[in-house]
């Protein structure tokens, strides 16, 4: 096409759209618009966003379906570069009110910013990403952040009197140093603290390679447990997303329970009795079933901090268990 810069202009259908869609059809379509770009040699594509279906952030979610498809994962960045398919990104719509664009465009950046955090801690591998560099990673990508403030605890003693059921699921990797169990607290405090009118508290499962502990996972179904972290990794990226686009009616408390469930001669096994933080016993059925024990105590206590603040919200953040696809099916799921 003579018409536009570089001659060549993609077009990328959605298809018939149904009232089954969703808003991710056009993140779909802009993602496969994107790729067909970087298969063409593009450097500097300009993605037109429009408005062509009428769903709420169709726009948003336009810009960061392209800008899903730039991901490079850590090791691969690390080991070759940050070598990039694209050099630079422009984004063209007709509106009216170009200011309205523009903020749009600056949100999908942070956006992108804070997934980043979050797919370099969930996607790298067992070693990259044991408890220690998961750590090493959170103060560096936190680093001159003002908002933010980091509190880290590896100390065994600590976590076995403050976090029993963590330490317990953690007792068999505790041998290997980088492997121990970290709890990070990560707090976003705005910048006037007078008009916060929200806290959110998230507790992240960070379960950094999961074996299934002594109810050991077979028949190939281990491969990809390196992903047990996501509930941590998420709420990483969720702090740094606060860090950039400074809400300033809102707290957030973060924390990422790290540990790994690994098999050994130290490892918890079914029928146990712990006691929890809250002084409640629980009995180990199945060590597979990790999460729940390494998140319980920092919830417990998350549930006490909430008693001080304003308008607190509780959540735990989790990779689901395969029952979920089970119940709902792999689309929902």
């Amino acid at each position: 096409c003579e018409y536009v810069s570089g001659e060549r202009l993609i077009l990328a259908p959605t298809g018939r759209i149904t009232p089954y869609h969703d808003v991710r059809v056009l993140k779909d379509t802009a993602q496969k618009g994107i790729l067909r770009a970087i298969d063409a040699g593009a450097k500097r594509p300009l993605l037109i966003v429009q408005n062509v279906v009428a769903y709420p952030d169709g726009q948003l979610v336009s810009i960061l379906g392209a800008f899903e498809c730039l991901y490079v994962p850590i090791q691969m960045r690390e080991r070759n570069g940050n070598v990039k398919a694209i050099v630079r990104l422009g984004f063209h719509a007709e509106e009216k009110r170009t200011e309205q664009f523009e903020r749009v465009v600056r949100n999908a950046i942070a956006l992108e910013r804070a997934r980043v955090v979050a797919r370099d801690i969930g996607g790298g591998d067992p070693e990259r990403m044991n408890p220690t560099r998961v750590v090493e990673y959170v103060k560096q990508g936190f680093c001159g952040d003002s908002n933010i403030t980091i509190k880290v605890i590896d100390d065994d003693e600590i976590i076995a009197k403050e976090y029993p059921l963590l330490s317990a699921v953690s007792r068999a990797a505790s041998r290997v140093e980088r492997h121990k169990a970290r709890v990070v607290e990560i707090v976003y405090m705005p910048s006037d603290p007078s008009r916060i009118s929200e806290t959110l508290m998230l507790v992240g499962k960070g379960v950094t390679y999961d074996t299934g502990g002594a109810d050991i996972k077979i028949s190939g179904k281990m491969a990809g447990m390196s992903r047990d972290k996501c509930g941590a990794a998420a709420v990483a990226g969720f702090l740094k997303a606060c860090a950039i686009l400074k809400p300033p009616h809102l707290k957030v408390i973060g924390v990422l329970c790290l540990c790994r469930n690994s098999i050994g001669e130290e490892s918890y096994v079914p029928d146990e009795l712990l006691t929890s933080k809250s002084g409640k016993t629980v009995r180990v059925t199945n060590t597979d079933a990790e999460g729940r024990l390494a998140m319980a105590d920092a919830l417990f206590k998350m549930s006490e901090v909430a008693q001080t603040e304003l308008n607190p919200h509780l959540y735990t953040i989790a990779t689901l268990t395969g029952h979920a696809r089970a119940c709902y099916g792999g689309y929902v799921a």
